[in-house]
């Protein structure tokens, strides 16, 4: 396979096992037990170094808050997965709207119907 092929190869893409509860989920978001609102994410590819011969999945997400505000899309990918750690241990760190400091809130993925009705009203933009 020459170099051309090999980039638009779009066949055996690996998948991390790991992200399935990443693949369209939402998140939700709290401080102190009160609700402050919302992370959703997606799971897509990306090519990496050297020179992005390497297949990889890399996470999107963004921040939805309680009062409507949302955050622009962010990513996450390996091999360190900073925020598929922080979430994997039940927290996000980001900044408080409320009071413009650092926060670390509780996290958990939502499931079932209250997900999907989250996710037709936030969706990822």
């Amino acid at each position: 396979m020459n170099w051309i092929e090999k980039w638009f190869d779009e066949t055996n893409w690996p998948r991390d096992a790991r992200l399935d509860v990443f693949r369209d989920a939402v998140w939700e978001l709290s401080f102190n037990g009160e609700l402050r609102g919302w992370v959703t994410t997606s799971i897509g590819m990306m090519r990496s170094f050297p020179i992005f011969w390497e297949k990889q999945e890399q996470m999107w997400f963004q921040v939805h808050w309680d009062d409507g505000t949302q955050e622009q899309l962010e990513e996450d990918y390996g091999p360190g997965w900073y925020t598929v750690e922080e979430f994997l241990s039940g927290s996000f760190v980001a900044d408080d709207p409320q009071n413009g400091k650092e926060t670390t809130f509780a996290a958990r993925p939502i499931s079932g119907e209250e997900r999907d009705e989250l996710w037709s009203r936030l969706g990822m933009v």
